[in-house]
Parts: C-alpha cells; sequence; structure tokens
C-alpha cells in the first residue's frame, strides 16, 4: 500500500474513532446522525430545505409567484426590461428558514461541514431541472481580500468544490479576481451594490477561460449585481458562455 493509501486508512480509522467518541450531531435541529450518515443534516432537515420548484424564468430563474403556469421560453418581465449578463441563472433553493440558517451557519459560524450538504443539494437540483448539463469549469465567485482576511475562507468556492465532486465538473478557483474595499453587500440598496461592484472583477489568465462555458457559483442570489458583474468580466476574457448558478435565491 502506498503512502497516500495509508493515509486514507488512517483517516478513515481516525473519522470512525471520533464519531464513536463524539457522534455526530445534525447541523440544524441537533439530533444524532447514524456513522453512515455523509452529510451533517439528518433526513428530516435535508427533506425540510425549500427548493425551488418549477414554474420559474427561464433566464433568471426566478419563482413565477403563485405558481402560474407559463410557456418555459417566455421570460418574466424584468428580464424583457433589462436582458441579464447571463445565459441563464439558477438557484437551488429559497432564501429563507433552514436554507437561510445553513448559509449563515456556513458564512459567520466557521460551519465549513455544511459546504458538502449544500453542494449535494446543489448537484441533486442541476441534476433534476438541467440533465445533461455540460460545463468546462466552475468559477466560484471571489470575495474581497479583507473578507478573505477575516473569514478565512471563501463559501463559494467551498460550495463549488463540492458541487464539482459531485458533478464531476473541475473548478477553477483563481479564473476570477476582485479587488478589494468594498462594503459588505447586504447593508446596500439595489442602486448603491450596483455602483459598489462596477469594474471589481477582473480575469488574471484570460486563457484559463477563453472559450469555455462556464458555470459561475455563488451562495446567494439577491439583486444580481455581483454575478451580472463577473459574468462580464468572463464574457471580456473570452469565455464562450456563462451561466449563474447559486445555493439560495433571496428576490
Amino acid at each position: 500500500m502506498g503512502e497516500i493509501g495509508t493515509q486514507s486508512v488512517c483517516a478513515a480509522l481516525w473519522r470512525g474513532l471520533v464519531n464513536l467518541v463524539f457522534p455526530a450531531h445534525c447541523a440544524l435541529c441537533g439530533a444524532p446522525l447514524p456513522p453512515s450518515r455523509a452529510i451533517c443534516l439528518c433526513g428530516p432537515c435535508w427533506e425540510a430545505l425549500p427548493s425551488v420548484r418549477q414554474p420559474y424564468c427561464p433566464r433568471c430563474g426566478r419563482e413565477i409567484a403563485g405558481g402560474t403556469l407559463v410557456p418555459f421560453d417566455t421570460p418574466c418581465g424584468e428580464c424583457r426590461l433589462e436582458e441579464p449578463q447571463y445565459g441563464i441563472c439558477r438557484a437551488a433553493g429559497r432564501y429563507e428558514g433552514s436554507l437561510r440558517e445553513c448559509v449563515h451557519l456556513m458564512k459567520f459560524r466557521d460551519r465549513r461541514e455544511l459546504s458538502a450538504a449544500m453542494g449535494l443539494f446543489m448537484a441533486e437540483w442541476l441534476a433534476r431541472e438541467i440533465p445533461g448539463s455540460a460545463y468546462d469549469a466552475l468559477v466560484p465567485v471571489p470575495i474581497a481580500p479583507e473578507r478573505m482576511r477575516e473569514r478565512g475562507f471563501n463559501q463559494a468556492l467551498d460550495l463549488a468544490r463540492a458541487l464539482g465532486r459531485r458533478a464531476g465538473i473541475p473548478v477553477e478557483p483563481r479564473a476570477l479576481g476582485r479587488a478589494g474595499g468594498r462594503p459588505a453587500q447586504r447593508t446596500l440598496t439595489r442602486a448603491a451594490r450596483r455602483a459598489s461592484v462596477r469594474g471589481v472583477f477582473s480575469v488574471p489568465d484570460p486563457g484559463a477561460v477563453r472559450g469555455r462555458r462556464l458555470l459561475l457559483i455563488d451562495d446567494v442570489y439577491t439583486t444580481g449585481a455581483t454575478v451580472g458583474e463577473c459574468v462580464k468580466a468572463l464574457r471580456r476574457a473570452g469565455a464562450a458562455a456563462v451561466d449563474v448558478f447559486t445555493l439560495a435565491r433571496g428576490a
């Protein structure tokens, strides 16, 4: 057995010992999890995650209020008024209830183990709603350097890696760069969000994206200002197509 194989066996034995002494619990409700459970959410909490369901806008992915049936190729009024920069945008769930709590635990309570569960949630949604989709790479939305220093990780990158493992799509973690010195987006109005991210994103190595079909990954879609600027940067650098996929949608 090689060194890598030995390390894998040792890691598995260590995880088994830790689970025996300190049984795992659901990250949301605290219920004990069986040792065979691969994610940190129990069955009931997993089933309760608020998934986005059709009908929704074929461009931006916004759910149609009241469940009104519309032709699948008919964009919503907002998309007709202002055509999005991306090809299509989708979100796996609604930014509410238990999914909102998962996002907050990941971002602000350092519960990074939730990224594996959320990556699975996104992978299952993608396979169900966009079967046969083919992307050359996943590109995580970068966070500002000062946020990276404070938090120590980028939740969009964690999600992209978890989704990539499940969906078999490579991740380009450095495809996009981001300048610093910007206020937290959650504190800004829609107009201020757009102004705050204008010209912030760049592509350090255009060769990494040129001619490729990319899926941009972020945790929450709100106004679309951030992903719109990311898509513009990637398209300017020569990407063949850029779609957007977020864990949750808040608007």
